[in-house]
């Protein structure tokens, strides 16, 4: 499937025909015709699909290689380098398909007749030929090696040249940074005296004269066309900044890029589209699917929207788009996180998504792998973000570099809090549980003591020892039982299938030696071990056969006893001796469990003990978050933010998920709770100190902010798994955005004193910042005016789309327009499906392209030259 949007074109420019070295005194080693197939290779191995063949006031000398360049689909701009009047060396292009007759033709207008003195100069100046070149032949110049001999910067006084309208381009040698202190003001259009409305577009293009010289850096330059033809690289020099690079200007592609979308069923049926790893804007009337589009994307990508009413809207209209006809959306993406491999998502209507690679092996990754920070915006989404203090903190999150090992450590540190609590919890119960029992044991004892005060217990003295014996065993065989193997057999990984191969695999093997003998040992001992107990087992059963038979005659004397038990105050003795014995077994039975509570207890403390060591590595953890978001703060306030927003940082600030976890409380509320956002330095270890102190404390502190003795003393019966929750929370960070209002000097007011379009202003500023991952924002036209689109959004879409894929639907002319979007499609509606306008795809030098922007965004060429009337344009 071809490319609709424009890219960047490797072009080299100056390229000269076989007999072009003899005016270097020089010749070939090579014949013509090897020289030609030298230069095609290169051509390809390069990836230079546009030359520029200008031999030195001669038209004919490059033929044959013009024939062979185009017959392979190597785009030929045919021309020639000339010397003007003042002799400043320019090179002049023309169209793909003028004729050696023409240039023939153009030659004698510009006043070189001879062909065979190709360097003898014109009798007209610079900016003569530069008029005619581009007014009359409609043709394109640029002004050769500007900083060398012959150059229009070395030559100097050349004041109105540089100035001129029909001068687009120069030729510079390598990059930039390279060029002369003295003619860096100039190309920077710092100078004063060489200022120039739109800038020149700086290009490579070193005079090619043998094969070779084309693999050097300087010999080409990079043009954004959508289409390789000579409309699109001349319109591309209106837009220099944007459409002209250097090589050396253009970095890698080192972001995340949705390549490719596919609708599969309801009102997109049939689209698809190549995405730019740029800006891509689609445009077109209200009701013909560009909201659709973007909502698809969201659903594809299991992004839901912010608010329950924007939720409501998407449901509905992905119910509408896919639901009936039971479709799918299919994405093609190129993941930064995953160091540019490629993957396809599939979303299926009512089904989760399945990711694949490329050849349709389904993935175990997950979306947030591959696009852990994309960024959607639907329609009015920004103001919903704006109120929602989370999403807020949110979007600085892309700027902590430490980020992913902060948040890893953190889930740790809570998964151990949570073990933590759980471990103590259970040991609460179990202390609480033997407490309950142990209890009873003086309430018990004070009973033996009385019966004893009746000559009781020196009759039945062996129940007590019967009863203690009993104990015993009882302990003892649920000992027996719970018993376990103490020793775990080692794991042997496999080489081959959990590591892939090894280096030293000798050395490993020699390992799974000694790791087998280990285990050997292991499994013996475990059999010992098991053995053991089974007859530790069988003897203690067999001891306490016999301890039952003796335990036969024992019971015998106790029931003699028992008959010789007097009656007393209405109970029989032989009642009197079951209490005994009733009483006697519960104190054998219970006796055990206050060393049981003790030693539970210590668990319980050691667990206490560890709680507060992660509780304090928890707040670390927080620390460090902050730590480096106010660097951060303060790096982006100094840097790309100067001047335009001003981010302060409030740490802890934001209470919200303190309320909603008390608010599950019987008898609380939010309304009740809202004393705890006026409270001043609240914190989550001193809330719990606080509540530690009662109620009485509680309320005398927090009263003055709206806290009664009635919800005070709610909060102090909170369970103990409650209070442990508690610890965990985190309170989060709040930032106070603030808004430079002043077009000039610096005055800044924060968001809650703006009005709703310097509220998106201020968040838009900060979402077209850092992020490898695509922003996608359904019209962020919306709620801002004009002025600010043109002067503040597309100077920030265009410093940052080189690096970051932007997705924007609009209906403002200023975001494709002027910035410069590579995909500019043109959405309408045909027989109730919307769709992309037969052809109506690519970037703004695509006349078809530029004619639907008129219509579409300008209200059509009439309105368009009525406002240029207006305005006296």
């Amino acid at each position: 499937m071809q490319n609709s949007y424009a890219e960047f074109i490797k072009c080299a420019l100056q390229v000269n025909p076989y007999n072009y070295i003899k005016y270097r005194g020089k010749v070939h080693s090579m014949s013509e015709k090897e020289y030609n197939d030298e230069i095609l290779k290169i051509c390809r191995e390069q990836g230079i699909q546009v030359i520029g063949l200008a031999d030195h006031g001669n038209i004919h000398s490059g033929e044959q290689l013009r024939t062979l360049l185009s017959d392979n689909g190597i785009v030929v701009f045919p021309g020639f380098e000339i010397s003007t009047a003042e002799k400043i060396h320019i090179v002049c292009l023309f169209p793909e398909n003028t004729t050696s007759r023409n240039l023939e033709r153009y030659l004698g207008k510009l006043d070189l007749i001879d062909e065979e003195d190709g360097v003898a100069p014109s009798r007209l100046s610079c900016r003569d030929i530069g008029r005619i070149v581009v007014d009359d032949l409609n043709g394109f110049w640029y002004a050769a090696h500007i900083s060398s001999d012959n150059g229009i910067l070395k030559m100097g006084q050349m004041q109105h040249v540089w100035k001129s309208e029909h001068f687009k381009a120069a030729q510079i040698p390598s990059s930039r940074e390279h060029l002369e202190f003295s003619y860096k003001n100039i190309i920077e259009n710092k100078d004063p005296n060489y200022f120039r409305n739109q800038p020149i577009g700086l290009i490579n293009a070193k005079d090619v004269s043998q094969p070779s010289d084309l693999t050097l850096l300087e010999a080409s330059c990079l043009i954004k066309m959508s289409e390789i033809n000579f409309n699109c690289f001349t319109q591309a020099f209106n837009d220099p900044e944007s459409r002209v690079k250097l090589a050396t200007e253009m970095n890698e592609n080192h972001h995340s890029v949705i390549e490719r979308v596919q609708v599969f069923g309801g009102y997109l049926d049939g689209f698809d589209v190549r995405f730019s790893q740029h800006l891509n804007t689609f445009i077109g009337g209200r009701g013909t699917g560009k909201s659709t589009l973007l909502e698809l994307i969201r659903y594809a990508l299991e992004i839901e929207p912010k608010s329950p009413s924007s939720k409501k809207i998407s449901t509905k209209l992905i119910e509408y788009n896919l639901g009936i006809a039971n479709g799918r959306i299919e994405l093609t993406i190129s993941s930064n996180r995953e160091h540019g491999k490629v993957y396809k998502i599939i979303k299926r209507y009512g089904n989760p998504l399945v990711i694949t690679d490329m050849d349709d092996i389904v993935s175990n990754l997950k979306l947030e792998d591959i696009l852990p920070a994309i960024e959607i915006i639907g329609q009015n989404e920004i103001i919903e973000l704006i109120e929602d203090e989370e999403s807020k903190i949110q979007i600085l999150d892309r700027f902590l570099s430490k980020k992913e090992t902060i948040i890893n450590e953190q889930d740790q540190i809570l998964r151990d809090l949570k073990r933590n609590r759980e471990g103590m919890i259970t040991i609460k119960e179990v202390i609480d549980d033997l407490g309950q029992q142990v209890q009873q044991l003086p309430g018990l004892e004070e009973k033996i003591r009385a019966l004893d005060e009746l000559g009781i217990r020196e009759k039945l003295k062996n129940v007590d020892i019967i009863s203690q014996e009993k104990e015993f065993f009882r302990l003892l065989n649920s000992d027996l039982e719970q018993r376990k193997s103490d020793f775990p057999i080692l794991k042997v990984h496999s080489l081959d299938e959990e590591y892939g191969h090894f280096l030293h695999k000798e050395l490993f093997d020699e390992i799974k030696v000694v790791v087998s003998e280990v285990n050997g040992e292991i499994s013996t001992l475990n059999k010992s071990y098991e053995k053991i107990i089974n007859e530790a087992k069988v003897n203690t059963s067999k001891i306490q056969n016999r301890w039952e038979e003796n335990k036969e005659e024992i019971e015998k004397d106790i029931h003699k006893s028992i008959r010789e038990i007097p009656d007393i105050h209405g109970k029989s003795g032989k009642d009197i001796a079951e209490e005994y014995k009733r009483i006697s077994s519960n104190i054998a039975r219970i006796k055990p469990l206050s060393k049981q509570k003790g030693q539970k207890t210590e668990e319980y403390k050691k667990l206490k003990d560890e709680r507060l060591i992660l509780l304090e590595k928890l707040r670390k953890n927080k620390d460090g978050v902050e730590d480096e978001l106010r660097g951060t703060i303060k790096k982006v306030n100094k840097g790309p933010l100067k001047g335009k927003l001003r981010i302060n940082l409030q740490p802890r600030k934001n209470r919200s998920n303190l309320i909603r976890f008390l608010a599950n409380f019987q008898g609380l509320g939010e309304k009740t709770l809202e004393w705890i956002n006026e409270a001043v330095d609240l914190s989550i270890p001193a809330l719990c100190e606080d509540l530690d102190k009662g109620s009485s404390n509680l309320f005398e502190k927090y009263k003055e902010f709206g806290l009664s003795q009635a919800k005070a003393d709610i909060l102090a019966r909170m369970t103990i798994e409650h209070r442990l929750q508690l610890e965990e929370i985190q309170l989060l960070d709040v930032i106070d955005i603030q808004l430079n209002v002043t077009p000039k000097g610096e005055a800044y007011k924060s968001l809650e004193k703006l009005s709703k379009g310097q509220q998106c202003t201020a968040i838009l500023n900060i979402l077209l910042l850092d992020n490898k991952d695509p922003l996608i924002i359904d019209q962020p036209e919306d709620n801002l005016d004009n002025a600010f689109i043109a002067n503040n959004i597309v100077s920030e879409l265009r410093k940052h789309k080189m690096n970051r894929q932007f997705i924007f639907s609009t209906h403002n002319a200023n975001i494709p327009v002027f910035g410069d979007a590579e995909l500019i499609a043109v959405m309408h509606e045909e027989d109730g499906q919307g769709m992309i306008k037969g052809g109506f795809i690519g970037s703004v030098d695509s006349e078809r392209v530029k004619q639907s922007v008129i219509q579409t965004l300008e209200g059509g060429d009439s309105a368009f030259r009525m406002r240029r009337a207006k305005y006296n344009l």
